[in-house]
């Protein structure tokens, strides 16, 4: 008879994630208490971590103050601003019962194909937040960024206000979203016209392709428009996450005046 191994616990790094940032950690613990593992803060911090270390207390968490050296270390980064958690990482949802579901009417949301730096994924998270999008949809392909613990802290605390949903095949998502009436706009630095010269219907989901190569050409075939950002011609190009406030403020205020 042969023995049958058990099954292997989950390593620490699958089930836990480092989150750091004043902001970042601030919101988390207002959205996912329940979700904190352990708590690492400088000795500036702690007076007002008091609500979160009480927590810790009475949840029997380890909690504990470090000298900067040990954050950077427990951070493995330098712009922790003072406060560490490790916690239970949040999983994007898949992208088909957010679809079916439907945006509002006078709903946006946004895609990334293969966004690859985890700066910009942050920042365009963050940015999502601000304007009020009601998710941020991201390809699980090769190239695009993952959730990391920096995009984490770029985000600001973003990543626990906008939801998060993945798609095995963004082409194939955003023919989903136009099945549903869902307007889809690409921006494209190659594209012939502007985002200000283009009618765009609500609801709409604001596709924003790679740093280098932009959208793809399977992603531009799903899209109901692509445009381009008008700008002085001086520089090739905006930054990603740039061009994506850009066009969600745009958006907002057409959306706004039409209410």
């Amino acid at each position: 008879m042969t023995n049958q191994s058990a099954p292997s616990k989950p390593r620490r790094k699958d089930v836990e994630f480092t989150l750091y940032g004043w902001n970042t950690c601030l919101r988390f613990f207002e959205k996912r208490p329940q979700d904190l593992c352990r708590l690492f803060f400088s000795k500036q911090r702690s007076a007002k971590l008091g609500t979160i270390k009480k927590w810790c207390a009475d949840h029997k968490l380890p909690y504990r103050e470090l000298d900067a050296e040990s954050l950077n270390k427990v951070a493995s980064a330098t712009h922790h601003e003072g406060v560490v958690m490790v916690v239970r990482p949040l999983e994007p949802s898949p992208v088909h019962p957010f679809i079916k579901g439907g945006l509002g009417k006078q709903g946006i949301a946004v895609a990334l194909d293969r966004v690859g730096n985890t700066h910009n994924l942050g920042a365009i998270l963050r940015t999502c937040a601000f304007f009020g999008a009601e998710g941020l949809v991201v390809s699980n392909e090769e190239g695009q960024a993952r959730l990391t613990s920096s995009a984490a802290r770029t985000a600001e605390g973003a990543m626990e206000v906008t939801p998060i949903f993945q798609s095995t095949n963004l082409a194939s998502a955003l023919r989903d979203f136009m099945s549903r009436n869902v307007f889809v706009l690409g921006a494209d630095l190659d594209a012939k016209q502007s985002l200000y010269e283009v009618e765009v219907r609500f609801p709409c989901v604001v596709v924003l392709g790679n740093e280098q190569e932009g959208l793809s050409e399977g992603v531009k075939k799903r899209c109901n428009q692509v445009v381009r950002i008008s700008g002085a011609e001086k520089v090739q190009s905006l930054n990603v996450s740039v061009a994506a406030g850009i066009v969600l403020s745009e958006l907002s205020r057409r959306r706004d005046f039409k209410r």
